[in-house]
């Protein structure tokens, strides 16, 4: 009777599961697989762990079921072990995609979940796997984890002396994500090595030059020298310069030609402002320390090479003087001044003025108090449109471009002129403001003739107020065709 009453209970047993495998798997596996489909119309990547316990979990689920519950097999069979092993694998992967993908990936990148770096992350995926392996092993495969623990404790020992530098690189890479003394895309100094900060990951950072080179740094390199970031705390960057000049030079002239030479150069910035300070007096020659602000580091070579050129065409226009390197000895009664050949140079230009405009040769000489000889490097802008310039500009050499503002605010060429031209007639004829803007367009010499001495010229040569004034007509008709255009 006993054993009659255990067969039943048995048979209960079979019935029960069997009948739970045919009816209530399949609604589970229904619910489940309509949640992903839903999900998947919504979020592609919270849908795949779903996918997964649709498609593997419940249909591993139901098998271990059928072999234990309803096949009688045993709960401590190899296969069974196996199974629940893989069971507990993919669970314990769902489970931290889902986590990932609800608490990290979509935060707001302003809340304290969008902040946490991802090496964090990592670390953090890296201990839930071990808690679930260990949990694994002691419930699934029934191991003693007192002793594991001894021997693991033994084996990191080990390991942690034959992996010495990758566990610093670890432990300095978490530094510097806690510290964050640079991020992707930041301009940073490492070494001798300069470029922009590409990836950051648990091993190393990489950079690339500006050369295009890729360099990985080891974060135990890193922490342990000395980093130069150039994006912070502002993006704003200054650089600093040494000029030197002729003890002849006036030191407030030479700052005033340079500080101007700082505020016409593209690209740098006029806040803050740039200033020159006079450093040094040297053994031949004095020094001055040039400070300006640029906005983006990573176009210093550039911006540093435009000024500098710059510089060169700036001393010949203001008649400065940059020594030579080297100690230079001179003959007092041989030495030649600089200003014979500043004269030299405006003598020569004035004698070709005839051939440029309607000027008598015996009136040439007349000029030559009120005239002066300029140098402008490319792209540099001799007056702009607006200003009451009141100089009658005539080109020894090179190109200049005259242009005038459109309609939209854009800058329109008007005409390009070359040596024997002319410009700066508008200002002075009429008495207003400039109506155009003369920019060199290659390295130029002009000759620059003060107002009264082209009113004089005008007065001792009628014809040539009418070829002013013919030339006047001609630009100002220019300017409208061009600007309608």
């Amino acid at each position: 009777m006993e054993d009659l009453f255990i067969w039943w209970q048995s048979l209960d047993a079979f019935w029960y599961w069997g009948l739970g495998l045919i009816f209530i798997f399949p609604l589970v596996l229904l619910f489940v697989n309509e949640l992903g489909y839903s999900l998947n119309r919504k979020d592609e990547e919270l849908a795949r762990p779903i996918k997964t316990i649709t498609n593997f979990v419940i249909p591993l689920i139901g098998l271990v079921v059928l072999l234990i519950k309803v096949l009688d097999f045993e709960d401590d069979a190899i296969s069974i072990r196996v199974l629940e092993t893989i069971i507990w694998v993919l669970v314990i992967n769902a489970g931290l995609a889902l986590g990932n993908r609800f608490f990290f990936e979509s935060a707001d990148k302003t809340t304290w979940r969008g902040k946490i770096p991802q090496l964090f992350l990592d670390i953090f995926r890296v201990l839930l796997v071990l808690t679930g392996g260990a949990i694994v092993l002691s419930y699934v495969w029934n191991v003693e984890l007192g002793g594991l623990a001894t021997a693991l404790g033994l084996g990191s020992f080990v390991l942690g002396l034959a992996l010495q530098d990758t566990l610093g690189n670890l432990f300095s890479g978490i530094a510097l994500v806690y510290e964050k003394p640079f991020t992707e895309g930041d301009w940073i100094k490492v070494e001798d090595e300069f470029g922009q900060v590409t990836e950051m990951n648990w091993r190393a950072v990489r950079i690339v030059t500006r050369e295009g080179k890729m360099i990985v740094f080891p974060h135990l390199m890193i922490g342990q020298g000395m980093i130069v970031n150039f994006s912070q705390p502002t993006k704003v960057h200054i650089i600093k310069l040494e000029l030197a000049f002729s003890y002849e030079d006036p030191p407030n002239k030479v700052k005033k030609a340079i500080l101007q030479t700082c505020l016409s150069t593209p690209d740098i910035l006029h806040n803050p402002a740039p200033e020159v300070k006079t450093q040094e007096y040297g053994e031949s020659s004095i020094k001055y320390e040039v400070e300006f602000g640029i906005a983006d580091f990573r176009f210093h070579e550039e911006i540093t090479d435009d000024f500098m050129t710059r510089v060169w065409y700036t001393a010949k226009r203001h008649h400065l003087h940059i020594p030579f390197p080297q100690l230079t000895l001179h003959r007092a009664e041989k030495r030649k001044r600089p200003e014979d050949d500043l004269d030299n140079q405006l003598d020569t230009g004035l004698e070709r003025l005839p051939s440029f405009l309607d000027i008598e040769a015996a009136h040439i000489n007349d000029l030559k108090d009120g005239s002066t000889v300029l140098h402008y490097g490319k792209d540099e802008v001799i007056f702009r449109q607006g200003d009451p310039t009141g100089n009658l500009f005539v080109i020894l050499d090179g190109e200049v471009t005259l242009s005038s503002k459109g309609q939209n605010g854009q800058n329109v060429i008007v005409n390009t002129l070359h040596a024997g031209d002319f410009f700066g007639e508008v200002a002075i004829l009429s008495s207003r403001k400039s109506s155009m803007t003369a920019e060199a367009a290659t390295d130029i010499r002009i000759i620059l003739i003060e107002t009264n001495e082209v009113m004089d010229m005008v007065s001792k040569n009628p014809k040539l107020a009418f070829q002013l004034d013919e030339v006047m007509d001609l630009r100002r008709n220019s300017i409208h065709k061009n600007l309608k255009n």
